[in-house]
């Protein structure tokens, strides 16, 4: 008959039998203060970047997928330290280009989480990705993070106003908490028609002069010009060019979360599609439309 059961006193006590750890499933997704908000207040549904990675098991990129001067997805061999066959031959205003994916599938849907459903959760998620990306990258090159700099390219403030969200200072401060960069908000945008709005062959004129540098400010040896998708390259190349008008940047990265499967070298070297607007970007207007915000 055992101690409890009659109440006696009994010497020496019973070891206390510590409870076995319940084993968490990595496929379940934490639940954070900013999931909450957002699935009870404001509406959104399905899991966030954190959850959709752990069901399906998304990975970034290796660094042998894609080119490492343009960021387009190259095949085995097809690049080496001056780029691939459809960047080789071109001027470039940065030096390297990193990025996790092609975008589509969980990268696409994280960025239109943020960028049009001000799904500030997944944002979050998406640049602390992107952050520890960028510091395996310095630490492979012995850069530390200190001679660095995130430079999120900016939005207008329009644009802020309308969708409620700066979708590239989010990725950009989680990137700089992940990886320890400091972030630099030197690049300010003049009004002017999306990108959305315009041909492929006039996007570069679309933006070009649209940014400006905001004076009393430095940079160190490395700035990372970080944006969420790479479609064209026009906006990321007039940000570079701004930044190297106006501060004495000794090298220049550019770090997006996707790039658009346009820039593959294979449909790169079909030109006729320098006119067609891709599928992605046509879904995010009709994203757009139906949101009412024709941005």
């Amino acid at each position: 008959m055992s101690a409890e059961r009659t109440g006696r006193f009994v010497w020496p006590p019973a070891p206390v039998v510590e409870p076995e750890p319940t084993e968490v499933d990595p496929a379940q997704p934490r639940i954070g203060i900013l999931d909450l908000i957002e699935t009870q207040f404001l509406g959104r549904t399905g899991l966030s970047f954190d959850g959709r990675t752990r069901v399906t098991g998304w990975a970034a990129d290796p660094q042998d997928a894609y080119c490492q001067r343009c960021g387009g997805s190259v095949g085995p061999h097809e690049a080496d330290g001056e780029g691939c066959g459809a960047c080789r031959r071109k001027r470039l205003p940065w030096e390297r280009a990193l990025r996790l994916g092609p975008y589509t599938g969980q990268i696409r849907a994280a960025v239109l989480d943020l960028k049009f459903r001000n799904w500030r959760q997944t944002g979050a998620e998406l640049g602390r990705v992107l952050g520890e990306y960028l510091g395996e990258c310095l630490e492979r090159a012995q850069i530390s993070a200190t001679e660095a700099a995130i430079v999120p390219v900016p939005a207008h403030w329009t644009r802020r106003v309308r969708f409620g969200v700066d979708h590239t200072l989010t990725l950009g401060r989680a990137a700089s908490r992940a990886s320890g960069v400091p972030l630099r908000r030197v690049l300010a945008r003049r009004a002017g028609p999306s990108q959305l709005q315009v041909p492929f062959s006039q996007r570069m004129s679309n933006v070009s002069g649209v940014f400006r540098v905001r004076r009393g400010r430095d940079l160190p040896r490395l700035v990372v010009v970080l944006d969420d998708v790479r479609t064209t390259g026009a906006t990321l190349r007039s940000a570079c060019r701004a930044i190297r008008s106006g501060f004495e940047a000794d090298r220049i990265w550019v770090l997006t979360a996707g790039v658009t499967p346009s820039l593959d070298r294979r449909e790169r070297e079909n030109r006729a599609l320098e006119d067609v607007v891709s599928v992605s970007v046509v879904e995010e207007k009709e994203i757009c439309r139906k949101s009412g915000r024709g941005d």
